[in-house]
């Protein structure tokens, strides 16, 4: 549901999935986020946006879940929604970055007890990537495989890593610990998550403890794994580039394209994007 909050003298507009959250203010600078989700070719939609501002904060999150029947779809918005829920309780001075950790761990304690109508687990689980603004310092926290770009300059950046078999595999080769051959023989399972909300006794959480210093012109994409697995960087910059210079715009061309490209199966795909102008 769409509603209004006052926050600091200014007015901002809760919207739902589909809508956009901007500052209603036009000093400069100013963060304005837009958001796009598509179900792809799958039955259900298990990924999670949302999006708010309460000046001088900001928050964009996405969830992309996993489970059988509706377990990935429960995971995923309960996560976001616990998440914006902490979010507006946190005192606009606090460690940002310590508050992001103690959610990661609340929430995948959270996840891992969800249960059904019949009281059994739901042996669900989500992924999840974040990012709060305060002022111009950004701060994000990400488990799992979602991803978060950094564009600046014409330059775009990976900020996050996947946390999947894969990772391992790479440690272990870098370290001499298996050879090519065995990394090579592995990657049948390397997309396997080694971390995500809902494991159970979470360790594997990635993010900055130092704030990202924002400059005009800055922007920050969250997605799940529905964008990246359709579209490389270069792809992603490109369309970017073309789209509108309006937040919600641009990220709807970004799921838009993932339609267009979409041969088969295809799936869940989720985009925020954060600008900074």
């Amino acid at each position: 549901m769409a509603g209004t909050v006052q926050a600091g003298g200014l007015e901002f507009r809760k919207m739902n999935q589909d809508e956009v959250i901007t500052q209603e203010d036009n000093r400069i600078p100013t963060v304005k986020i837009g958001m796009s989700s598509v179900m792809g070719t799958r039955k259900t939609q298990q990924d999670t946006v949302y999006a708010f501002s309460r000046d001088p904060l900001h928050l964009a999150v996405v969830c992309d879940g996993m489970g059988g029947l509706e377990g990935g779809e429960i995971a995923s918005r309960m996560a976001a929604e616990t998440l914006a829920a902490d979010f507006l309780e946190m005192d606009e001075t606090a460690d940002i970055s310590s508050f992001l950790r103690d959610e990661a761990l609340r929430l995948d304690e959270q996840v891992w007890n969800l249960r059904g109508e019949n009281g059994a687990f739901l042996d669900a689980g989500t992924t999840i990537v974040t990012t709060v603004i305060r002022g111009n310092e950004l701060y994000w926290m990400s488990v799992g495989d979602s991803r978060i770009y950094q564009i600046r300059k014409g330059e775009i950046t990976v900020l996050t890593r996947e946390h999947n078999y894969r990772l391992t595999l790479d440690i272990l080769l870098r370290q001499g610990r298996i050879s090519r051959e065995e990394y090579d023989r592995s990657q049948e399972n390397a997309e396997a998550l080694i971390s995500y909300l809902g494991i159970g006794d979470l360790r594997l959480i990635d993010g900055n403890k130092r704030p990202i210093l924002m400059e005009k012109g800055d922007k920050f994409l969250l997605c799940s794994d529905g964008l990246y697995r359709s579209m490389d960087k270069k792809q992603i910059m490109e369309l970017l580039l073309r789209a509108p210079e309006e937040a919600g715009r641009a990220a709807q061309t970004l799921t838009a394209s993932v339609m267009q490209r979409c041969q088969g199966k295809q799936d869940n795909t989720s985009v925020v994007l954060v600008t900074y102008l």
